[in-house]
């Protein structure tokens, strides 16, 4: 690391104008870095791989719930998605990595999005009776939407991280 700078500084043709800021950093401290950082990725490839496979259980329920599905059978299902994506989110690497925080707050806005969207999807069910407009908001329904596709593409930009 320190030999390149050297040599790029011994070469009096280089160009630095494009240089904002030079860091000097301890090497083992560099290394404990890569590795905290590794791990957080890590963790957030295994997350993001679970939640897709929650989000395609999702996705059935909410077909079924605009099919009027059952509640009773409908509702011990979406309680268990709508926990298994809470604690997905709770599960997110804290991280000082500025990259990091952003795949978090990224896959966290799912996250939630996707909670949020079968626990409202189940309490619609249940009193959609109650009027034609809530039938029609049941009807409207087609899925998770545009987060689901972000979560996919959140999980193939991670495992091209390195």
């Amino acid at each position: 690391m320190f030999r390149r700078r050297r040599e790029a500084a011994a070469r009096p043709d280089r160009d630095f104008d494009d240089v904002t800021a030079v860091v000097l950093v301890d090497e083992h401290e560099f290394t404990a870095w890569r590795c905290a950082r590794s791990r957080e990725i890590s963790t957030l490839r295994r997350i993001a791989a679970e939640a897709l496979i929650v989000q395609d259980d999702a996705e059935q329920l909410l077909r079924e719930i605009r099919e009027r599905g059952p509640l009773a059978e409908l509702a011990p299902r979406g309680g268990r998605l709508t926990s298994r994506f809470v604690a997905l989110a709770a599960a997110l690497p804290a991280s000082r990595d500025p990259q990091v925080q952003r795949y978090g707050a990224r896959m966290r806005e799912v996250l939630d999005h996707h909670a949020l969207m079968v626990s409202a999807s189940l309490d619609l069910l249940a009193v959609a009776w109650r009027s034609d407009r809530l039938e029609n908001e049941l009807d409207r329904i087609t899925g998770l939407g545009r987060p689901a596709q972000r979560l996919e593409d959140l999980r193939m930009d991670l495992l091209l991280e390195s």
